[in-house]
């Protein structure tokens, strides 16, 4: 149990964390064009990573059914 809450915890912690990251506003320091990163501008690659860092762990937590309470049957199973 103790270990499921801190799996929850951690997802929770992560997700808001990606998604202040993927709208941080020390972002407009760095908005410029020549800063490529694998071909995009900086800003593009930025917003792309936290998304794509944010869609696998929003797929993580939904195969761990977080925020779901175990069921009846994966009680019994356990």
């Amino acid at each position: 149990m103790k270990n499921r809450n801190n799996t929850r915890i951690f997802l929770f912690a992560a997700s808001i964390f990606g998604l202040i990251m993927m709208e941080s506003p020390l972002l407009l320091a760095a908005n410029r064009v020549e800063p490529f990163i694998f071909g995009f501008p900086f800003l593009v690659a930025w917003i792309l990573f936290w998304w794509a860092f944010c869609t696998i762990l929003f797929f993580i937590a939904h195969k761990m059914n977080w925020g779901k309470p175990k069921s009846k049957q994966e009680s019994d199973a356990s």
